[in-house]
């Protein structure tokens, strides 16, 4: 599999172009009625798919190329690829992306 992208059964926002917080993204399955906020991490994932970046490893490698320039603690960032792996796979579960054939 090549990566995933945002699923035409996913409607959602970028928090902070509706008056609400930064670094928020709110997003809802349309066929089932689920809500879901990703912040922090989440939302940085969620934006980066939004830009037709979909792969794990290319996710995690941007992930440490802008937690660098921000200077953001490691600990903070999910720093292998797995961690993000796995997140992708909790966004395929619940229907919010779906995978590249």
């Amino acid at each position: 599999m090549s990566g995933y992208r945002i699923s035409p059964q996913a409607a959602w926002i970028e928090a902070s172009e509706h008056d609400g917080p930064d670094h928020v993204v709110w997003a809802a399955h349309l066929g089932s009625g689920a809500q879901f906020e990703f912040t922090d991490t989440g939302w940085l994932i969620w934006m980066l798919l939004s830009d037709g970046i979909g792969d794990a490893a290319t996710l995690t490698a941007e992930l440490r190329r802008i937690h660098a320039e921000l200077g953001a603690e490691a600990s903070g960032s999910p720093s292998d690829e797995s961690a993000v792996s796995a997140f992708l796979a909790e966004l395929l579960a619940d229907g919010l992306v779906v995978a590249d054939a």
